[in-house]
């Protein structure tokens, strides 16, 4: 009996396609970014002339040495 002479080629092991960390970073920049100018398109839709910004009081000061008026009381 004659021995195979023939070499065995050893298997390609095919290995699985990975991003690099820095693409998927990149992906994750590129996504909030994207977040961040739909929100900030939305708040300046918000008070582009369809409605004017609320108004907000202005609280009473006291001046300093006087004692707040109190209600009802003593």
């Amino acid at each position: 009996m004659a021995k195979k002479s023939a070499k065995r080629e050893p298997e390609k092991k095919v290995k699985p396609r990975r991003e690099p960390v820095y693409t998927v970073l990149t992906f994750i920049t590129f996504v909030a970014m994207v977040i961040g100018c739909v929100l900030l398109y939305l708040d300046t839709e918000e008070y582009s002339g369809k409605q004017p910004p609320p108004k907000e009081t202005v609280p009473a000061l006291q001046k300093l040495g006087e004692e707040p008026a109190a209600k009802g009381g003593a």
